[in-house]
Formats: C-alpha cells, sequence, structure tokens
C-alpha cells in the first residue's frame, strides 16, 4: 500500500489540483443524477413560481452546472443559465441547444436583462464564499430581476450544524464506458470550509486521476435573510424544499417604492 504524501492532506498547499468542476465536468452527472430527481425538483419550483407570481415567463437560473435543471424548466419558461465553469457550460449549451448560457462568477456575472425568476439551486449558493461575497450576490441577483420578481436559492447545510467527517466520503458509479469513485474531505476553517476531492476514472482509453480543491463559505439562516433583505428582497423559508435538511429560500423583490 502506497502512503499518502502530504500534499494530499487538507490543509496543505501544495498538489496538482485542478480548478473545480474543471477536468470533472464530463462525469458530474454520472455521479450526481442518481440522488436528483431533477424532474420532480423542475415541477416543484414551477409550483412555487406558480403560486408566488403567476404569469412568470421568463428564467435565470445561477450556478446552472450541466443544465439539467435548465433542460426541465425550459418547458415553462424562457431560461438562460450563468456558470463560472467553461467546461460545464459546454455540456449545458449541448444539452441545451438554442438558449443562451454566460460565464461568470454569481458574486459579479452581468447578462444585461431582468427576468421573472432567478433560481440557485443544489447548494451552489455557498460558493458566495463569504459573507460580503452573499450580500453581493443578492445584491446581483436583485439587479437581474424585475420588480416583483421571485428568487429561489437552496441553501446549503447552516453554519451551526456543519460537522467534520474525519474520513469524508464516497461516491461510486459504475456504467458500461465509464466507471468513477469519487472520495472528498471537507474541513471547516472559521467561516469556510476547505474540500478536496479526488476521483479515480476509468473509461475504454484508460485510468486516470482528477485532484480538485473547493473553498466554500458556511452561513446561517439569519445570514441569508439579512443579506437578500439588505438587497431589496422579502424572504420566507420553505422548510421542505428539495431536501428537508436544507430548505429552500423564496424571496420576491420589492418593488420602488415599497417599504420593508
Amino acid at each position: 500500500m502506497t502512503r499518502q504524501t502530504p500534499s494530499h492532506v487538507v490543509g496543505e498547499s501544495a498538489g496538482p489540483w485542478t480548478s473545480p468542476f474543471s477536468d470533472s465536468a464530463e462525469f458530474y452527472d454520472a455521479l450526481y443524477t442518481v440522488e436528483r430527481d431533477y424532474a420532480a425538483q423542475a415541477t416543484r419550483l414551477v409550483e412555487l413560481v406558480r403560486a408566488a407570481l403567476p404569469g412568470a415567463v421568463t428564467l435565470l437560473d445561477v450556478a446552472c452546472g450541466t443544465g439539467l435543471h435548465i433542460e426541465q424548466l425550459r418547458q415553462h419558461y424562457h431560461c438562460e443559465g450563468v456558470d463560472a465553469s467553461v467546461e460545464m457550460l459546454r455540456i449545458a449549451r449541448r444539452r441545451n441547444p438554442g438558449l443562451r448560457f454566460h460565464l461568470g462568477d454569481m458574486r459579479s456575472f452581468a447578462t444585461g436583462r431582468r427576468y421573472d425568476v432567478v433560481t440557485c439551486l443544489f447548494s451552489s449558493i455557498t460558493y458566495a464564499r463569504d459573507l460580503p461575497g452573499l450580500q453581493r450576490t443578492a445584491q446581483t441577483f436583485a439587479a437581474h430581476l424585475v420588480p416583483n420578481g421571485i428568487c429561489l436559492v437552496e441553501p446549503f447545510i447552516p453554519y451551526e450544524r456543519w460537522v467534520d467527517l474525519p474520513t469524508g466520503d464516497l461516491r461510486t458509479v459504475n456504467l458500461p464506458h465509464l466507471t468513477v469513485a469519487m472520495v472528498d474531505r471537507a474541513q471547516r476553517r472559521g467561516r469556510s470550509v476547505l474540500r478536496e476531492v479526488a476521483y479515480a476514472v476509468a473509461t475504454p482509453n484508460g485510468i486516470r486521476q482528477v485532484l480538485e480543491r473547493h473553498t466554500f463559505g458556511l452561513f446561517s439562516a439569519n445570514d441569508y435573510v439579512d443579506a437578500f433583505g439588505s438587497a431589496g428582497f422579502e424572504v420566507t423559508f420553505d422548510s421542505e424544499g428539495f431536501d428537508s435538511a436544507r430548505g429552500l429560500y423564496v424571496a420576491r423583490l420589492r418593488s420602488a417604492g415599497e417599504s420593508a
């Protein structure tokens, strides 16, 4: 058995790390579609939007990834997507031909348009990274909504409930032309989490390894409410959401002159 070198231990700076979701984008869907019912989530989201904003037509999905939610939502709305990964967007465009996708950071993107609905799902909001980033993200979402527009955000595990797992987690998938084993380990550093992910990937062309390092923020319920409230939103929390461990924030952008 080969002894693990220090460069592969959480907290060390060395290591052949790749950017998040760059080399792993091609097998991301294989790993995660087994635990997420995108069609059911889209149906639930449409119900929430219809209740909050009947007649909504346009939707922007922030941190859209490979476009699996948009593939479902485009049946109900004119959809566009934003993501920080070139590789993820390449897959999203292939999956959703004819739709507009934008490369950008959730804290500062600009599409030049306003939408009836903005979504940020699968706990991607954690990539706002810190409280100032969360506040900028809420302001950016507000800048892309029409008055009374709706923002739906699926939060990550609340700050106060985070627990480090000593040996991380393991996820595997075995398909006819693709086998992936993913192991990750995440440790809190104050209000941030450093997550390191190692993938072993086997295809007909051979076996390779991909290593990624992610840094994301941990936020409390008050952090979300304060950030979106400061950006002009009226916020409610759906404790069920898609996952009762996380819930879903539904925020309406107040119109000009409307008091908080």
